[in-house]
């Protein structure tokens, strides 16, 4: 316990004592005026004094380790079995408090479970009719209107696996499998899946070597990827596209719109999707509050520089750092 808190106990035990030493020594002062006013025998008045004295600090000094026992356990946490009568009612009211936040803690709790479960299952029952739908449409002779089905299909695929993602957050270390991996690989992975949309609006890609392994989770490092790369694409129409590194940092630059000053603070907060969001129409608000969750649980530093009309650079740290297992 600290200084503080200890000083914070005395003066407020002295606070709520001062009535009774004033009045246990205004008593020893009437004793010494009664006894020199009536010529009482010296011996007697110091004897009575001093028994009063020692009296009273004994009485200060059981209430004293009373009421330090008592502050002891407040600061635990735990019940306080003593006290007086208003201290014993708070206590009381306390812990019915407590038992009616706990009651409210596990409703919410289920509630959550509940809602998490029923939306997991719409997720994975979305891939059943996305997947159904890539094969008609593969069926279909060759067309820009194919190519748009295309494009929106993998939009539709990108955003539910999004949501059924950002689902999981809450129990990412259940499946999380932590194996050394190519960088090179991961990233290409990565871009061959946005393929379509590099070719469809004229995004040239510069993709240097990537010679790196690293000791991480091939999907969700994969899921941080691809919010960097589908924001770069999504901004940057006509533009470039290049990925490189520097040291032992991994560098997403692009040639698009750039973020606004006024938005960088807020890019990362859940669901905004700030002025190129609103512009484009493209933006769920979900792409960066994930990302920084998922690096943070893998222990992968990033950050964002940007300027409006000059474009966006990621930086993320690859320097192995402990995961965040707790």
């Amino acid at each position: 316990m600290t200084k503080g808190r200890i000083g914070f106990f005395i003066r407020h035990w002295l606070g709520r004592r001062w009535f009774f030493m004033a009045g246990m020594f205004s008593f020893l002062g009437l004793i010494v005026g009664v006894s020199t006013l009536f010529r009482v025998e010296t011996d007697l008045a110091a004897y009575t004094s001093l028994l009063l004295m020692v009296i009273g600090m004994l009485v200060i000094a059981v209430d004293l380790s009373r009421e330090w026992r008592n502050y002891v356990l407040a600061e635990r946490g735990e019940e306080i079995r003593s006290g007086t009568a208003t201290e014993l009612l708070m206590q009381e009211r306390v812990n019915q408090l407590e038992e009616r936040l706990k009651a409210c803690l596990e409703q919410e709790r289920e509630r959550q479970n509940d809602f998490q479960d029923y939306y997991t299952l719409w997720t994975h029952q979305m891939k059943i009719p996305i997947a159904a739908s890539q094969l008609l449409v593969g069926d279909l002779l060759a067309s820009e209107e194919k190519q748009a089905l295309e494009r929106e299909l993998f939009k539709i695929e990108q955003y539910t696996s999004l949501a059924l993602n950002y689902l999981r957050l809450h129990s990412f270390h259940e499946d999380l499998v932590v194996q050394r991996e190519s960088l090179d690989t991961l990233v290409r992975q990565v871009v061959k899946k946005f393929s379509i949309f590099f070719i469809q609006q004229k995004i040239e890609l510069r993709l240097d070597s990537l010679d790196l392994v690293l000791a991480t989770d091939k999907k969700w490092f994969s899921l941080l990827l691809e919010q960097f790369i589908s924001n770069a694409i999504k901004y940057t129409a006509g533009g470039q596209i290049w990925i490189y590194l520097d040291g032992d940092d991994l560098l997403i630059q692009d040639t698009g719109i750039g973020i606004a000053k006024s938005d960088m603070e807020r890019s990362f907060a859940h669901g905004f999707s700030g002025y190129n969001g609103r512009i484009s129409q493209q933006s769920s608000g979900l792409g960066l509050y994930l990302a920084q969750h998922i690096s943070g649980k893998l222990g992968i530093r990033f950050s964002l520089t940007s300027e409006v009309g000059q474009g966006t650079q990621v930086r993320i740290s690859l320097k192995e750092e402990e995961l965040v297992l707790d």
